[in-house]
């Protein structure tokens, strides 16, 4: 496993170099709350273990992951852009409907973005790989909690009462 993260490291160093950094400014989470992020490094180290790639796979996997990564970012980054145009403004019908149609818009997009690179992931990744690539894309993305942290909100992530 060592190999595979050391190999990692090497071949996404220029692209680290070169990513764009996170929407909402450092350790910003969904939804603005505070929390570490992963490194791009610890990102794809977390989907090779997820999806068990060999290490040739994940050599060859990592730096189309990093570009599809890259143009999901942009997608938001722009939709992000487009709504903030928007604040400040009085939200009648026509506004509404706008800003809706330019959040489906950004969705259509993303499904488009994903389309285009299973075509590209099928020649890196077996078929059972690539069935899951999306699903555990997410859980390779988070951050871990800490054990009986607040998950349910009560004590020691017990249900709230």
């Amino acid at each position: 496993m060592k190999k595979i993260f050391a190999l990692i490291i090497a071949v996404l160093t220029v692209g680290i170099a070169s990513a764009q950094p996170p929407m909402g400014g450092p350790g910003m989470g969904r939804g603005g709350e505070q929390g570490p992020k992963k490194s791009p490094v610890e990102r794809i180290a977390g989907l090779v273990e997820e999806l068990q790639l060999t290490a040739e796979q994940a050599e060859k996997f990592a730096p189309v992951y990093l570009s599809y990564q890259g143009e999901i970012r942009k997608i938001r980054k722009d939709l992000k852009t487009l709504m903030d145009g928007y604040n400040g403004k009085e939200i009648d019908e026509k506004l509404a409907f706008r800003m809706v149609m330019d959040q489906l818009n950004a969705d259509a997009d993303i499904i488009a973005c994903k389309k285009e690179y299973m075509r590209v992931f099928k020649n890196y990744l077996t078929p059972d790989q690539l069935s899951k690539i999306f699903m555990v894309e997410k859980k390779a993305m988070r951050p871990q909690r800490p054990q009986g942290g607040a998950k349910g909100g009560g004590p020691q992530g017990g249900p709230r009462r």
